[in-house]
C-alpha cells in the first residue's frame, strides 16, 4: 500500500484503446514515436515515481519548507528526486527537439505527471509552473529572452513562478497595484508585493524566473492595463552566466492545510528600488500573455486533483482487501471477511472507481484534443480542436478537482478511524487535494468562464463542437445491443443539456443575469456530469468491441463496462433533478436580503 500512485492499465486503455493516441505516430510532428516509446515513457515514469517520490512524500508533509531571514529551505528529501526528475529531461517532454525537448504528445507528457503527482503533489508543483512559465517565454518571449531564461527551465535549471496575487486584490487581477517604470535601457524598475506564490522562493534550482503582472506608470485601469515582465530572483548575463541579486526578497511563507512540502511565498518587489524586470510580448497586453500560463496551469490542476484521488482510490482499494472486520453479509458464520465484500464499502469503492477513471479520461481527451490541433492542416477542424479545449479546460479544473476532493474523503470514510489517522496517508491525500479547487482561479471562477465566456464563444460554437462528439459517441454505442439502454440515457442528458444552455443564455439577456449567474456552479457541475457519461458511454463501446476481439483482457473490460452502466445507471440520473432545480427557477435568490447573513 505504500507507494500506490495510479492505474496504468486504465491510462493505457484512455491513451490507445479509446482515443487511439498511436494514430499521431503517422504525423510528421510524431513520426518519431511509436507505442513502444509511449509505453516507455510511461513505465519510466512509474518507477520514477514510485521509488523517489513517494518515499519522500509523508516526509515533505512532515518537515515543510523552512524560512529563515528571507531564505526558504525545501525539504532536504526532494533535492535528490528534483535532480532525477531534471536530469531524465522530463521537464521538457512535450516540448520541440531545438528545445531540448523530446517531442511527445501532451496527453503522454500528461499521463507521465499524473504519476509524479499523484506520488508527491508538493514536489511536482515546482516542475509544473516551471515548464508552464517556459512555453509561454517559448511563445512570446524574444530572441534574446529564450537564450537567457527558456532552455534553463526547460532543462530545469531555473524555476519558474506564475506572479498575480496581491493582498488587496486576490482573484482581481484588475486591481494589481504593482508599477513599472521604463528605463532608458529598455528595461522597467518594478515595486510591489504579491502574495500566494507557489515556488517563489526554494533552493531547488540555481535561479528562479518570475513572471510577473505590473502595471506600467500612466497604463489604464483594470485588466487591460497589465503588461507582463519577466523578473530573475538574480540577473541573468548575456553569456547566460547568474549575476547579482535582483532585488526581491521573500518575506515569508504561508503554512498551509495541505501541500507543505510547496513553498507558497510574500514576494517583495523593489523595495530598495534596484529591481529590474524585462516586457514579456506587448505593453498592456500582460493578461493575454498571462492566459497562455494559465490555461495551462488550469490543465494541470485538475490532473493534480485527478492524481489525489487516483492514488487514494488504490490506497483505500487495497486497505478493503486487507482489513478483516464483521461477517460475510448474510451468513450465519462468525469469521471476519475483507470489508471489501460489505455492500457499502465496495459501492463506495466503485463509486471511487467510477469518478477517478471518469476524470482521467476526461482529461486526456482534453490535451488529446491539443495533440490533435497540432498537427491538423484544415482549418475548420484545426478551430473545432480549440473550441473543445477552450470549453473543456473550467470543467477539467473545477469539476475534476472538486470530485477529487470527494473521492479522497471517501477513500478516508472507507479506512474508517484509520483514514483520520496520520499513520495511512489518505489524510494527506485530502489534505493536499484541497488546494486544487481554489487556486488558479477559483472553481466558482472557473464556472463564471465556462458560462459567462466559454458556452457563448463564437455564437456557440464551442459548445455545439462538444455536443456534436457527445452524440457521435452516443449514436456509436446504440449500435452494441448491451449499451442501446445506458446510450439512451446518455443522448437524454445531452439534449437535457442542450435545453437548460439555451434556457439559462436567454435568461441571461433579461432582468434576470444576476439571478442566472448564480446558476454557473450548478451548470458547470451539470456540464461535467454528463461530460463523464460521454466518457463512459465512449469507453463502454472500446471495451465492448475489444473484448470480442480478445479474452485475455477480459476481467479488465468488464469492469470498464460495469462501471460505465453503474455510472449511467446509478449516479448521472441525478443529474436530471439538478437541471429541473434551474428549470423551476425558484426566485428566493434574489429576494434574500444581506440582513439573512447577521448572526441572531
Amino acid at each position: 500500500m505504500e507507494n500506490k500512485c495510479a492505474d496504468l492499465r486504465d491510462t493505457r486503455f484512455v491513451l490507445y484503446e479509446q482515443l487511439g493516441i498511436e494514430d499521431l505516430c503517422a504525423t510528421e510532428k510524431f513520426q518519431d514515436h511509436s507505442k513502444e516509446t509511449f509505453d516507455m515513457i510511461l513505465d519510466t515514469a512509474e518507477k520514477l515515481a514510485v521509488n523517489e517520490f513517494a518515499p519522500v512524500n509523508s516526509k515533505g508533509d512532515e518537515v515543510g519548507c523552512v524560512w529563515e531571514n528571507g531564505i526558504v529551505k525545501a525539504p532536504e528529501a526532494f533535492h535528490a528526486p528534483f535532480q532525477k526528475y531534471r536530469e531524465g529531461g522530463w521537464m521538457s517532454l512535450s516540448d520541440a527537439y531545438e528545445f531540448g525537448g523530446q517531442n511527445a504528445p501532451v496527453a503522454v507528457h500528461f499521463s507521465s505527471h499524473e504519476l509524479f503527482f499523484a506520488a508527491n503533489q508538493s514536489l511536482t508543483i515546482y516542475m509544473g509552473l516551471t515548464h508552464s512559465a517556459g512555453k509561454v517565454i517559448e511563445i512570446y518571449g524574444t530572441d534574446g529572452q529564450k537564450k537567457r531564461y527558456m532552455q534553463p527551465l526547460y532543462e530545469g535549471r531555473y524555476a519558474g513562478t506564475m506572479v498575480l496575487t496581491e493582498p488587496q486584490a486576490g482573484s482581481d487581477v484588475g486591481a494589481t497595484r504593482a508599477k513599472a517604470v521604463k528605463n532608458p535601457d529598455g528595461t522597467y524598475s518594478i515595486v510591489g508585493g504579491k502574495i500566494f506564490i507557489s515556488s517563489g522562493e526554494h533552493d531547488l534550482t540555481e535561479n528562479i524566473v518570475h513572471l510577473v503582472l505590473a502595471r506600467i506608470e500612466g497604463a489604464s485601469e483594470g485588466t487591460k492595463g497589465l503588461s507582463c515582465f519577466i523578473i530573475p530572483k538574480c540577473r541573468v548575463n548575456d553569456d547566460g552566466t547568474v549575476g547579482e541579486s535582483n532585488d526581491i526578497s521573500c518575506s515569508g511563507i504561508e503554512h498551509k492545510m495541505g501541500i507543505h512540502g510547496s513553498a507558497t511565498c510574500v514576494l517583495n518587489f523593489g523595495d530598495n528600488g534596484m529591481c529590474r524586470g524585462e516586457l514579456l510580448g506587448p505593453e498592456q497586453r500582460g493578461i493575454v500573455v498571462m492566459f497562455h500560463m494559465m490555461n495551462e496551469e488550469r490543465l494541470q490542476v485538475g490532473l493534480q486533483g485527478l492524481s489525489q484521488a487516483s492514488t487514494a482510490y488504490l490506497h483505500a482499494l487495497d486497505f478493503a482487501r486487507e482489513r478483516k472486520q464483521g461477517n460475510q453479509f448474510g451468513s450465519k458464520n462468525f469469521e471476519q471477511v475483507p470489508i471489501i465484500t460489505h455492500p457499502d464499502v465496495r459501492r463506495s469503492l466503485l463509486w471511487m472507481k467510477a469518478y477517478t477513471e471518469g476524470l482521467r479520461a476526461l482529461i486526456l481527451y482534453t490535451v488529446h484534443c491539443m495533440d490533435r490541433e497540432s498537427v491538423c492542416t484544415d482549418e475548420a477542424e484545426k478551430k473545432k480542436w480549440q473550441h473543445i479545449v477552450g470549453l473543456l479546460t473550467p470543467i477539467c479544473k473545477a469539476y475534476s478537482t472538486d470530485k477529487a476532493f470527494e473521492v479522497c474523503a471517501t477513500a478516508i470514510q472507507v479506512l474508517g478511524g484509520y483514514g483520520y489517522t496520520k499513520e495511512y496517508k489518505v489524510e494527506q491525500f485530502a489534505r493536499d487535494c484541497k488546494i486544487t479547487s481554489i487556486y488558479e482561479g477559483t472553481n466558482g471562477i472557473q464556472a463564471i468562464d465556462l458560462f459567462g465566456r466559454k458556452i457563448r464563444m463564437e455564437n456557440g460554437a464551442a459548445l455545439q463542437a462538444v455536443i456534436s462528439e457527445m452524440k457521435a459517441a452516443v449514436k456509436e454505442a446504440a449500435e452494441v445491443q448491451e449499451l442501446a439502454l445506458y446510450a439512451e440515457e446518455i443522448g437524454k442528458s445531452v439534449s437535457a443539456l442542450e435545453e437548460i444552455s439555451k434556457f439559462l443564455l436567454e435568461k441571461c439577456s433579461g432582468d434576470d443575469a444576476y439571478l442566472a449567474y448564480s446558476w454557473a456552479t450548478p451548470y458547470l457541475e451539470i456540464f461535467g456530469d454528463i461530460a463523464l457519461g460521454w466518457m463512459f458511454i465512449w469507453q463502454a463501446k472500446k471495451a465492448c468491441d475489444n473484448r470480442a476481439k480478445s479474452s485475455e483482457d477480459e476481467q479488465f473490460y468488464a469492469g470498464k463496462i460495469n462501471t460505465a452502466k453503474f455510472y449511467i445507471g446509478s449516479l448521472l440520473p441525478r443529474v436530471l433533478g439538478k437541471i429541473q432545480a434551474i428549470r423551476d427557477y425558484d426566485r428566493s435568490f434574489l429576494t434574500m436580503g444581506e440582513s439573512i447573513f447577521v448572526p441572531s
